[in-house]
């Protein structure tokens, strides 16, 4: 089963929990209590949305969290490059593979291909489309067109 980690799960509940609000300024403990998440997940989950460039950290007793840009332009991709490493469907697809079995694989290519058509998808849902039912992907496109 190809499954995303819990915690870009839930970095994508506080990245359209705080798209709903984008000019506020939310502190990692007001974002938990509204997600019914715990702090310290929070907290770390921000932390490397922070690290990734994608939200900004503001100190002090009115300090919190802000995106850095519209959530119309933060994708899936971006957010699972943040907390995952970026998207390697197989050993192959990663920037730096190990695979005992490269040189000689008849797959490796077509895997290749068939990571970047999922990256390109997931590059083309951003935040704010994740806020609403998307349209059938198989009839319509991505949301945004891309």
């Amino acid at each position: 089963m190809l499954r995303l980690g819990k915690l870009t799960d839930y970095a994508m509940l506080i990245l359209s929990h705080l798209a709903q609000m984008p000019t506020s300024i939310l502190s990692a403990t007001m974002i938990a209590d509204t997600l019914h998440l715990t702090v310290p997940t929070v907290s770390k989950i921000l932390k490397m949305l922070s690290d990734a460039g994608l939200v900004s950290a503001t100190r002090g007793a009115e300090g919190g969290y802000r995106l850095i840009r519209p959530a119309a332009e933060i994708s899936i991709a971006d957010v699972i490059a943040a907390m995952e490493g970026g998207l390697a469907m197989t050993e192959c697809c990663d920037s730096i593979s190990h695979c005992t079995i490269a040189s000689m694989c008849t797959m490796k290519e077509n895997w290749k291909k068939i990571n970047k058509m999922v990256y390109s998808l997931l590059d083309g849902i951003s935040v704010v489309d994740m806020l609403m039912p998307l349209p059938s992907l198989a009839n319509e496109g991505t949301p945004n067109g891309k």
